[in-house]
């Protein structure tokens, strides 16, 4: 018998079982949400928490309708396989969602659907605003797509790496894989479209 005393006096035992549950409880739950059955929970990767500042300037280049001034105010966003909101991005999931927020073209969902709407434009005809299409980066065919910014710049959801950036069209890797070129914007976007 572990507690001899206890035994002999049932309201002593109540007494202290009543003690340790309310000394341990509060314990035993807080710490449980910690573990699972193979050992302690990882947190989950999310990203990190935008300030309202920075929140404010990307609702402000959504609402002016300038494609490329919304593609620039979300540079940082971190790139999600899958990912079409501002938790994250994949490329073709940044482009859809920059180009239907700004004024509203509605585009599908992946880049080689995306590829083969609008008209199709060579390099040399780009405008800001415009997409630009790469072939082979991480399998056959058409896999990754940003919008054009002028200047030989475009931005884009790069990888997990890097996230939503710009980089230059000339850079030899973008070269190697350059597939061609869509425009999809009407008119009137394509003249608001800029960096400023």
């Amino acid at each position: 018998m572990l507690f001899p005393c206890i035994n002999r006096r049932p309201r002593l035992l109540a007494m202290t079982l009543a003690t340790c549950a309310a000394t341990l409880l509060p314990v035993l739950s807080t710490s449980a949400h910690s573990f699972h059955r193979s050992g302690p929970r990882r947190a989950a990767h999310h990203a990190p928490p935008a300030n309202g500042a920075h929140v404010l300037a990307q609702n402000q280049a959504l609402a002016s309708g300038n494609v490329v001034q919304a593609a620039y105010a979300f540079r940082g966003t971190r790139y999600v396989m899958g990912g079409t909101s501002r938790s994250g991005f994949d490329c073709s999931g940044f482009v859809r969602y920059i180009l239907s927020a700004t004024g509203g073209v509605d585009l599908p969902r992946t880049a080689t659907e995306q590829y083969i709407h609008g008209a199709p434009i060579s390099h040399d005809q780009l405008q800001p605003g415009d997409l630009v299409f790469f072939k082979g980066t991480y399998k056959r065919g058409i896999s990754h797509v940003g919008i054009y910014a002028g200047g030989g710049k475009f931005i884009h959801a790069a990888n997990a790496h890097k996230g939503v950036r710009m980089d230059d069209l000339g850079d030899s890797y973008y070269v190697a894989h350059y597939a061609g070129a869509r425009r999809v914007l009407p008119a009137q976007m394509r003249l608001a479209a800029s960096l400023r």
